[in-house]
């Protein structure tokens, strides 16, 4: 009887360290939709750090799961951080620019035949957009707007899925 008290304490505490790791360390994140090609695909499914924003903001370039202001707090997404607090960030006549120079994104696509948009970024607001930037639900939309760090989860790190991609980082 002692035997098995003591392997169901074991169980309980191991089923207690996994719980705890998925839910505040690192997690997975499925890809749903086309935004974020060529990046990552609908079905890809990745390795999401989520102590990276623990004591610090997201970085520019970051791709990041994060929560869109007025929706589910069981929704999420997976987006790339365009610009952080201070910059300013613009699509014009086809081109994007980060605070006034030509945006260095090899990432991006779609671009060329977005509309015009900019925006100015105050302290704790973060622009988020999708890779595939004609197929992109995000902070362009008006329901959505920009993030506040509050809102993201944590940063993609590894392609998990599909097992040819197996550990494949993502930038």
């Amino acid at each position: 009887m002692k035997r098995a008290l003591s392997w169901c304490a074991w169980i309980a505490g191991a089923l207690g360290v996994g719980y705890l790791l998925r839910t505040y360390v690192i997690g997975t994140a499925r890809v749903v939709g086309s935004s974020m090609e060529p990046t990552l695909y609908s079905a890809d499914i990745v390795v999401v750090t989520k102590f990276d924003y623990w004591f610090s903001g997201p970085e520019r370039g970051d791709v990041a799961l994060c929560r869109l202001p007025e929706h589910s707090e069981t929704e999420t997404y997976l987006k790339r951080v365009a610009a952080v607090p201070g910059d300013t960030y613009a699509i014009l006549n086809g081109v994007a620019y980060l605070n006034g120079v030509e945006a260095d994104e090899p990432y991006a696509t779609g671009t060329e035949a977005c509309e015009d948009f900019e925006v100015t970024l105050a302290e704790d607001e973060y622009l988020v957009l999708g890779d595939n930037r004609l197929e992109s639900y995000d902070s362009r939309a008006a329901d959505v707007g920009v993030l506040s760090r509050a809102d993201f989860i944590g940063r993609a790190r590894l392609k998990v899925w599909p097992l040819e991609q197996f550990f494949r980082p993502i930038y």
